[in-house]
């Protein structure tokens, strides 16, 4: 069962929404758990979500999850899902979250035969 976080940059006295966050492979081990149960203000985009979890994990999360190099863009090697749908790194700052979306955060391994 996932753990509940305040993941909100300040209790505004708004309603909160929840969602629920997974982690997988270095992402997973920058967070130190598999998922976590997360709270923030409706209408925030999965930008702006992003950016709040690094906060609030680390910087160790922050280097799994934005380019060190141009830290306002996310890496490249991350993928993104909401319910499933993979998201376009373009459309993350204009995409909202709604309560019950699942986020999931997966590194993208280069492979190949």
């Amino acid at each position: 069962m996932a753990e509940e976080s305040t993941v909100a940059a300040e209790n505004t006295g708004e309603n909160f929404e929840r969602v629920l966050l997974r982690f997988f492979g270095s992402i997973r081990e920058a967070a130190g758990r598999s998922d976590d149960g997360l709270r923030l203000i409706p209408g925030t985009t999965i930008y702006s979500f992003l950016r709040t979890v690094s906060d609030t994990f680390g910087s160790e999360m922050r280097d799994e999850l934005f380019d060190m190099k141009a830290p306002d863009r996310l890496r490249d090697d991350l993928m993104i899902t909401v319910n499933e749908a993979i998201i376009n790194h373009a459309k993350a700052g204009e995409t909202m979250l709604r309560p019950g979306d699942i986020v999931a955060l997966f590194p993208i391994f280069p492979g190949g035969g």
